[in-house]
């Protein structure tokens, strides 16, 4: 078994032309499953040779409106495509968002399916709501395992395993035991670290900015934090994520490497990363 990472967007609630919405496939095989869905991740499914159409499997972290912005048009222009089933995993309230959605766009979707196109895949989609922390059951080769994270909405990391290899992923989080021994022994832990000594937030241009980056200490990471819990989980290999517009990649994973001994990756949208480089 092989597992592959792509990293599709590494951005963040805040527009930045360089990084899109977080998002993330992980190829199990020859499975590509969809990580979460910011803005962009369409598009950017289409930069990285991967067809929509082609993604049967979305797993959301949580549901703030940067892991879901490009949740229409992954969901409807995939369907137009040709994808003929989708089962979508998330927290309580993925549901919810998802039937939302089809009534945002209910006169749309009527005219589309007038048109002759099947339902299917977009009216059937399969919905999995976690409210507890485990083992999700779901037809992939592998074991899923969620785990609860530290943000202000119900936010679950995954962690994908199989023949011995582990794929985390954070989503948003502070730091938190449960993540070190989440990611016990993990080949790639994907962690949120947002906090970035310099970004849009720490320029000191807006005291407005100040107040906002002290609230956001309660919920993500810094990549010194990141790097510390890789050492105590005794992670492989430690990939940051979910940069701030005008965040330095180049002294995030400084940061993270005072702390860490394995090597660091600060992913960039796009980026292949594989278990064994």
């Amino acid at each position: 078994m092989e597992f592959l990472l792509q990293m599709l967007g590494t951005g963040s609630p805040r527009p930045d032309l360089e990084r899109s919405g977080p998002a993330q496939v992980l190829f199990i095989d020859d499975i590509p499953v969809l990580i979460d869905c910011g803005e962009g991740t369409t598009g950017q499914l289409l930069k990285a040779g991967i067809l929509p159409e082609r993604i049967n499997h979305l797993w959301l972290t949580h549901l703030h409106s940067d892991h879901l912005f490009g949740y229409a048009q992954f969901l409807i222009g995939g369907q137009g495509n040709g994808r003929r089933e989708l089962t979508v995993v998330g927290p309580a309230g993925t549901k919810k968002y998802h039937e939302r959605t089809l009534e945002m766009y209910e006169e749309d979707i009527r005219y589309r399916l007038s048109l002759g196109r099947s339902p299917k895949g977009l009216m059937d989609v399969n919905i999995i709501e976690i409210t507890e922390p485990g083992e999700v059951e779901s037809d992939l080769p592998v074991k899923v395992t969620a785990e609860r994270m530290v943000h202000n909405v119900p936010t679950f990391g995954y962690r994908f395993e199989g023949d011995g290899k582990a794929v985390v992923i954070s989503g948003d989080t502070a730091p938190t035991d449960r993540l070190i021994e989440f990611a016990r022994g993990a080949d790639i832990l994907v962690q949120d670290a947002a906090l970035t000594t310099t970004s849009v937030y720490t320029k000191g241009e807006n005291k407005e900015f100040e107040k906002v980056f002290v609230n956001l200490q309660k919920e993500h990471c810094t990549p010194a934090q990141c790097g510390e819990t890789a050492e105590q989980a005794g992670v492989k290999k430690l990939v940051l994520t979910h940069f701030l517009p005008g965040a330095d990649p180049e002294e995030a994973c400084r940061e993270a490497l005072e702390v860490f001994s394995g090597p660091v990756i600060a992913g960039e949208d796009l980026q292949l990363i594989k278990i064994d480089e």
